[in-house]
């Protein structure tokens, strides 16, 4: 089955010119996706197939669509730049799916700590769309509820705001980002791209290449 669905996942259509904005999330990664593609792991595959199976109900009951068609609002570009929103109504509306047992509601983490990774991408498509305002829907599958273990799905909803200059600004990050990723596969050195988080490196297949120590040696 896993064989399968790896296949199936290898053959997902993609556009192959320019940049996508989840290229531009995590450059580095993108950068050693792009020169040295590795295979699908088991465990990507069933992550794969939870966030697929949540983002196709969800999303074609919000969007509507129709059976067959992909999950998200389809691939659009601006600036050179390619994105997929999940869904695009008047602004963006980004879906995640968590499985952390606790929501920033119950913990006091500000929220744009929390979900600084999930703000990170629909800040970008807010820029790139010229939209002040974005959304962003997560749906907790196992959310603890009172007091002992029991657990049950739930969602947050979040409306975000961008200021006209904050998406000048960002817009502009994301072309230099764009521009940094062509030359470091050009000249096979990824040096001077951004980092990607700590807890990416735990399971990285390109650690060793990568080598973030170098590059901030406080890693």
């Amino acid at each position: 089955m896993l064989q399968k669905v790896k296949a199936w996942l290898t053959k997902r259509p993609r556009s192959t010119t320019g940049w996508h904005v989840s290229d531009l999330l995590y450059p580095r990664k993108a950068y050693f996706q792009k020169i040295d593609p590795q295979p699908i792991s088991d465990k990507q595959a069933g992550y794969f197939i939870a966030g697929i199976g949540h983002h196709s109900v969800v999303e074609a009951i919000l969007g509507p669509k129709k059976h067959g068609e992909r999950a998200d609002a389809g691939e659009f570009t601006k600036h050179g730049i390619l994105f997929s929103p999940d869904l695009r109504l008047p602004y963006p509306l980004e879906f995640k799916t968590s499985r952390r047992q606790k929501a920033p509601d119950d913990t006091g983490e500000r929220l744009e700590k929390a979900y600084d990774g999930y703000l990170k991408q629909l800040t970008m498509y807010q820029a790139l769309m010229g939209t002040e305002r974005g959304a962003l829907l997560v749906f907790y599958l196992s959310k603890r509820i009172g007091i002992g273990n029991m657990t049950e799905p739930c969602f947050r909803f979040y409306n975000v705001y961008m200021t006209k200059l904050e998406r000048s600004k960002l817009v502009k990050k994301i072309i230099e980002t764009a521009q940094l990723l062509t030359s470091a596969v050009k000249k096979k050195n990824h040096k001077k791209l951004e980092c990607c988080p700590t807890w990416m490196c735990r399971d990285c297949p390109w650690y060793k290449k990568c080598n973030p120590t170098q590059t901030n040696p406080k890693r």
